[in-house]
């Protein structure tokens, strides 16, 4: 009985993660000169968690870009540990990894992590790198997963685009690039 409860939770949650995944494509009115600003598709995040020996990889997935028929993992992590995390994102339909992009362009990106559902309060995240003006990217992330009880919670990745906006590390642009929500299974 319990076990079915907890397959039904999981359902549930997963249902919601793939009705709050979207995906959107940078996009501007007028490109800067450099390239930035030009519209990518954005097809697959790909997360990577590692705590000591063990290395966790989950992805969600919108294989063709349009925006419908996502494909999300649910992150199932082993409490009272501390994960070293980054984040990869892709264009498959075109067969590019966008992530170097951002790096190259991280004044105009940040990534936001937020923390959602029942166990919310048993995620911590930390972002752990920057651009040349200090301010945080989130290539690079800590993920702290407190003791206790198996639970479930949610964990959304947004990815935010600067380009008409000056970045100040704190708030979200109008343009996001990203928005994916996976669902965290706490062991």
């Amino acid at each position: 009985m319990m076990r079915n409860n907890m397959h039904s939770r999981l359902h549930a949650l997963l249902l919601i993660a793939i009705l709050g995944f979207t995906a959107a494509a940078c996009d501007s009115a007028e490109p800067d000169d450099d390239g930035a600003g030009e519209e990518e598709l954005i097809t697959r995040i790909v997360l990577t968690l590692t705590s000591g020996d063990d290395t966790y990889m989950f992805e969600a997935s919108d294989p063709d870009g349009d925006g419908t028929d996502f494909q999300i993992g649910t992150l199932s992590l082993p409490a009272d540990a501390v994960y070293s995390g980054t984040v990869e994102v892709y264009d498959d339909v075109n067969d590019e990894n966008l992530t170097d992009e951002i790096r190259e362009e991280d004044d105009e990106h940040q990534f936001f992590f937020e923390t959602g559902g029942a166990d919310a309060s048993r995620l911590a995240v930390t972002v752990d790198d920057t651009d040349e003006n200090g301010l945080p990217v989130g290539l690079e992330y800590t993920l702290t997963v407190s003791a206790g009880e198996p639970g479930e919670a949610t964990l959304r990745v947004i990815l935010s685009h600067y380009d008409d906006e000056p970045k100040d590390g704190v708030n979200r642009s109008d343009e996001t690039d990203v928005d994916v929500t996976f669902p965290v299974s706490i062991l």
